[in-house]
């Protein structure tokens, strides 16, 4: 009975936490990255802000690409909204906006190699 009672407690509190970090995330300027679930957090954040992400590659810079350069881990959000801004054909195509993440990856390493 012991042990079910310390799965219980150690349940609630990943519960806890999880919901915590889920909220921190849904503010589009937040600096806060899950360090447990990156790629998770990452996706949510595309799938939810992808039409603004869109408009702000499209000018080349703003708040919604800035918070991806941070959540990326990317020091320079500038340089990466120049390079969406430049590859945006290439980035928004009628693919899912999951599939965001993977390409600019895809195109970025095709740049660099």
């Amino acid at each position: 009975m012991k042990t079910i009672k310390t799965l219980f407690f150690v349940a609630t509190l990943v519960s806890i936490s999880a919901c915590s970090a889920i909220s921190d995330f849904t503010s589009s300027t937040s600096s806060t990255l899950d360090s447990a679930t990156p790629d998770i957090t990452l996706n949510n954040f595309i799938d939810k802000r992808y039409d603004a992400i869109r408009r702000d590659a499209a000018a080349g810079g703003g708040e919604n690409i800035e918070a991806l350069a941070n959540i990326m881990g990317q020091k320079d959000a500038h340089s990466l909204a120049l390079w969406m801004q430049t590859n945006y054909g290439k980035l928004f195509t009628k693919q899912k906006p999951a599939n965001l993440l993977s390409r600019i990856e895809q195109y970025r390493q095709q740049d660099k190699g």
